[in-house]
C-alpha cells in the first residue's frame, strides 16, 4: 500500500463542515486508538492517513496538519478526551493520589461501574478528582470531605468479558495552571 501524504503541512481549502464530517466518519476512535502515550503530530498524521487509506480514502486524502489540528482541537474541547497538546499538559504535583481505589459493576445496572476511593488526607486536601477507565479520562467532579471515602459511578461500560482498569487522581485548580497528583492504585474489574 502506498499512502500519499503529499499535503502534510500544506494549508488547504476545506468544506466548512470538514470536522463534523470527519467526526461522523469515526476519526475520533481512529485517533484515540493510535496515540499510545505521546507522539509528534506528523507521525500521528501518517498513522491516521494509513489507518483510513483503505476504508475512507477521501478523508485520508483530505488530512494534513491543518485539518488534523482542527479535529484535535474539537476532540480536546470535549471534556472526555484521551488527548491533549503537550504544551497543555497539567503540572504533576509531588503528591500521591487516593490511597485506595476499588471498582465493580453495579448489581442492578451491569453497564454501570461503581468506584470507591479514599479521600485526600493531606492537611489541605484536594477535593476535585478525575477518573480514568482503561487510561481514558471519564469524568471530573468534586467531593465534600466527610466519611473518608468517595463513591462515584462510570455509566455505559460495555460488558465484553475483558478486564478493565480504573484509576483516580486528585486535581488542583488553585494555581495559575491545572495541576494533578500521581494516580492511586489500579482497580481492576471485568
Amino acid at each position: 500500500m502506498a499512502v500519499n501524504i503529499h499535503n502534510i503541512g500544506t494549508p488547504s481549502v476545506c468544506n466548512r463542515a470538514f470536522v463534523p464530517l470527519a467526526i461522523e466518519a469515526g476519526i475520533e476512535d481512529t485517533i484515540a486508538g493510535l496515540i499510545p502515550l505521546a507522539m509528534d503530530r506528523r507521525t500521528l498524521l501518517v498513522a491516521v492517513v494509513t489507518a483510513l487509506w483503505d476504508n475512507n480514502r477521501p478523508l485520508a486524502e483530505a488530512l494534513n496538519l491543518d485539518t488534523l489540528d482542527a479535529i484535535l482541537r474539537y476532540m480536546m474541547s470535549k471534556g472526555k478526551t484521551p488527548i491533549v497538546f503537550a504544551e497543555d499538559l497539567p503540572v504533576l504535583l509531588n503528591r500521591d493520589g487516593p490511597a485506595s481505589v476499588t471498582a465493580q459493576r453495579d448489581g442492578g445496572t451491569p453497564t454501570q461501574v461503581n468506584v470507591t476511593f479514599a479521600e485526600d488526607t493531606a492537611a489541605e486536601p484536594l477535593t476535585r478528582y478525575a477518573i480514568y477507565l482503561d487510561g481514558i479520562f471519564q469524568k471530573t467532579a468534586t467531593y465534600v470531605p466527610d466519611t473518608g471515602w468517595v463513591n462515584d459511578t462510570i455509566p455505559d461500560v460495555a460488558e465484553n468479558g475483558q478486564p478493565h482498569t480504573v484509576r483516580v487522581l486528585f486535581v488542583d485548580l488553585g494555581g495559575e495552571e491545572e495541576a494533578i497528583t500521581r494516580f492511586g492504585p489500579i482497580a481492576v474489574f471485568a
